[in-house]
């Protein structure tokens, strides 16, 4: 898991120098703000595989024939953890998860990604698959939470994690434009025929898909694989990349579920985080060369932007 551990942060430092370039490149924000932006970006806290510092479970008596019991020791014993953090200094080494749960998170309070051990596995993450598969899957993954810290929500947090504005006027209102353009396109995306996204119960989700695709491919590209051409198994590393990350997104649900999920959830449904980024995204276009009148085609000129 060591092993693990560090490849996924190379990973990950890969990224955030791919996503700095992103912020010094871009032609609608000042140079102030892109200052700001990438003070907050190096101060994320990298919370990879598992704690440094693990959780005292000492206290509590699991027996296989006793599930309520169980429960109550289990139960006990958070009580008395979240009591003992009173009048002493936020624990920001703290996990907000298990190791063994599969999940990946963003915290503004403490600007933080966190990806446990659960999640550093087939299909998102393979030790020994090639670049292309793990940057285009965990590597997405990373970017998305990466762009969470300059999502709708935060960007309103600065680098130590407090609500304060760190943008210029001017900034923010070009910002909230080109949100605005993302909340416009996922309402047009549809599912069960007659039933849309809704894109501003789902802004925050689709600007951080957006944005790590984009973050993810130029780090890709930093790689001995992502500047080569070489085809494994008929496909270009680039195509490989993409391959990877609609795979990570393979679901199948009922429509009662995916009925219900579009009216609650703020991600979108599966199909839409995989479709609507990369009909954004120019490197796609040219990996599978697809051309005007394709399915999910946009001109240029049609396509999103943001980081």
């Amino acid at each position: 898991m060591k092993m693990q551990k560090k490849r996924v942060l190379d990973l990950v430092n890969n990224l955030q120098k791919s996503f700095e370039n992103r912020i010094n490149h871009l032609d609608w924000m000042s140079d102030s703000t892109k200052q700001k932006a990438k003070e907050k970006l190096y101060a994320i806290t990298k919370k990879i595989g598992y704690p440094d510092k693990w959780r005292d479970y000492g206290n509590v008596t699991i027996d296989r024939a006793t599930y309520f019991e169980n429960l109550v020791s289990l139960r006990r014993n958070d009580y008395q953890y979240q009591l003992a953090k009173l009048n002493k200094p936020v624990d920001k080494s703290e996990w907000g998860t298990t190791p063994s749960t599969v999940t990946a998170y963003y915290n503004p309070f403490y600007n933080e990604i966190v990806f446990p051990a659960g999640i550093l596995q087939y299909p998102y993450f393979d030790f020994f698959a090639d670049d292309a598969i793990n940057y285009g899957g965990i590597g997405m993954v990373i970017g998305h939470e990466l762009t969470h810290a300059f999502d709708d929500q935060g960007a309103q947090f600065d680098k130590d994690g407090n609500v304060k504005n760190w943008w210029t006027k001017e900034d923010f209102v070009k910002f909230k434009a080109k949100t605005q353009q993302v909340i416009d396109l996922y309402n047009s995306f549809s599912v069960l025929d007659s039933v849309h996204v809704k894109g501003a119960l789902t802004l925050g989700e689709n600007t951080a898909d957006n944005g790590g695709v984009a973050i993810a491919y130029d780090a890709f590209k930093m790689t001995p694989q992502g500047k080569d051409s070489v085809q494994i198994d008929g496909f270009t590393p680039d195509q490989r990349f993409f391959l990877s990350v609609a795979r990570i997104w393979r679901v199948k649900t009922r429509d009662e579920f995916l009925r219900m999920y579009v009216n609650t959830n703020p991600h979108s449904p599966a199909m839409w985080r995989v479709n609507g980024p990369l009909m954004n995204f120019q490197p796609f276009y040219k990996a599978f060369n697809l051309q005007p009148g394709e399915k999910n085609y946009k001109s240029e000129n049609e396509r999103i932007k943001i980081w």
